[in-house]
């Protein structure tokens, strides 16, 4: 049981890293500074840009953070789960101690 845990916290833990560097702004971010290297690069070569540099931004969410949502989604509901049982049998024990 202890190995389940342990491997169960790694995964999670795995997850979340894999989040924090796949992430919609760590793209975003690599895709602006790329688009502002090809322009320094342009301008120090002596053309003049052609085009206009215009940003679309992608509010929708992409795969791995709409796993992750749900992935927390669903922890919140089992620790809320949890903590019902756990708060019933506090109020169970305190109702025997009581009365």
């Amino acid at each position: 049981m202890k190995q389940f845990w342990t491997d169960l916290c790694l995964v999670l833990l795995l997850i979340c890293v894999i989040s924090l560097f796949f992430g919609d702004y760590n793209v975003s971010q690599t895709m602006f500074q790329r688009s502002i290297d090809d322009f320094e690069e342009s301008v120090s070569s002596g053309e003049k840009p052609k085009d206009q540099y215009v940003t679309i931004q992608d509010s929708s969410d992409n795969h791995v953070s709409s796993f992750l949502k749900t992935m927390s989604d669903g922890c919140v509901q089992v620790i809320q789960y949890i903590v019902l049982i756990f708060s019933n049998f506090v109020s169970m024990i305190l109702t025997v101690m009581v009365y």
